[in-house]
């Protein structure tokens, strides 16, 4: 552990790393934005060209827009009121707070909508990259000297104070948090090391795992996507157990996992695999692939395990159902994506899916249940990386 990383800057701070303007003018009544209670969403939407994040509330109204420190990934904060952005090329990270206040009055929560502003832009260290949320923990590797910044969520608004954990040596990391331990991959080391929360390095796993990239976490059992399967490691009391999943015989030359997504309603990972998507069972020990019409450019599971969601790089939208695993429904989207263009982002909330498409200057809204697009939503410039703000309340 080195110490604990200074607050660099707010909003209105110097260096202009992150000034913010609300324009003031309220959100109109709707889904989600009525009196009485329900959910309220907002979202954050970075451009993939330039350094900036806009605020929009769900009919692409901007609320406020940030200067950032240079453009942006964005990830959604467990609790909903918060949305952190990664800027790697500029070594910095912000959170964003989306302006749902809450007031707990025991059997319900008060939501009060304020103008969203950049709670704490902060250099954690040299290219942040991959992140990882749960609980009320939040780890950020960086790419440039190895750490790993850890944060205590439950302290957003009041510090955002920082423990750094040192691994020795700059590699493209992976971090998940498994109970009360750190694990680290590398894509160079094509190894795993567990560390403590005090930043002790506890042990490092004898399984290979090359190219490592990507990780998900199903209750005790955390998977990293490796160039010649999934590495699996499993928590076994007070220790760890690492196994290997090989691909499967006759997989496509460069096919492999390299991103995973899981949901504690469903007994598998899922991972991308050439033009499919790799079903991994921890329990049964078997990855399998399944068959999609282009190759899959973002994936996820909604937030209550209903389905299972993802955008090709054709421009389709389309829904899986895991249990029959197989492809249930398809919309035309967004604009197909070209190697070496800015990527569509997609972030999925309640009922809602919210799409990018660069090359339009466009969000499209997706009603999940009534399986169509439902809005495109003119933003402007290049909207790539999209996160939601998404909190449950009453509104009086």
């Amino acid at each position: 552990m080195r110490g604990r990383i200074p607050l660099v800057v707010s909003a209105l701070l110097a260096l202009g790393l992150a000034l913010a303007h609300g324009h003031g003018h309220g959100e109109p009544g709707g889904k989600g934005h009525g009196h009485g209670e329900g959910l309220f969403r907002r979202l954050a939407v970075a451009d993939a060209k330039e350094p900036l994040v806009r605020i929009l509330d769900e009919e692409g109204r901007e609320l406020a827009r940030f200067t950032v420190p240079s453009p942006a990934s964005l990830y959604p904060l467990p609790g909903g009121q918060y949305v952190l952005g990664v800027h790697r090329e500029a070594g910095a990270v912000s959170f964003l707070y989306g302006g749902f206040r809450l007031e707990d009055h025991g059997d319900h929560r008060d939501v009060k909508r304020e103008t969203p502003y950049v709670a704490a832009t902060l250099r954690t260290g040299p290219q942040p990259t991959h992140i990882f949320a749960k609980g009320h923990h939040l780890a950020i590797f960086h790419d440039g000297d190895g750490t790993v910044a850890l944060f205590d969520l439950r302290r957003l608004g009041l510090d955002f104070a920082s423990r750094l954990v040192a691994t020795g040596r700059a590699d493209h990391g992976a971090v998940a948090l498994l109970g009360e331990a750190l694990l680290v991959g590398g894509l160079e080391s094509g190894r795993v090391e567990v560390y403590t929360l005090e930043g002790r390095k506890a042990l490092a796993l004898p399984q290979a795992c090359p190219r490592l990239h990507g990780e998900a976490v199903l209750g005790e059992v955390a998977a990293f996507g490796c160039a010649d399967g999934v590495l699996l490691v499993e928590r076994r009391g007070q220790g760890f157990l690492g196994r290997k999943l090989a691909n499967p015989p006759g997989a496509p030359q460069g096919a492999r996992v390299g991103t995973l997504a899981a949901h504690p309603r469903h007994p598998f990972f899922v991972g991308n695999f050439g033009q499919g998507l790799a079903l991994v069972d921890p329990k049964a020990g078997t990855l399998e692939v399944l068959g999609l019409p282009a190759a899959p450019l973002r994936f996820a599971f909604d937030p209550e395990g209903k389905g299972l969601w993802v955008l090709t790089a054709d421009g389709r939208f389309h829904r899986v159902d895991p249990g029959a695993r197989r492809v249930v429904g398809t919309l035309e989207a967004v604009s197909p994506w070209a190697q070496g263009a800015p990527r569509p982002g997609l972030a999925l909330g309640h009922g809602v899916a919210y799409l990018t498409d660069p090359a339009k200057g466009e969000v499209v809204r997706v009603d999940l249940e009534g399986w169509r697009v439902e809005a495109r939503l003119a933003v402007g410039g290049a909207p790539g990386a999209i996160a939601l703000f998404e909190v449950e309340g009453v509104e009086h």
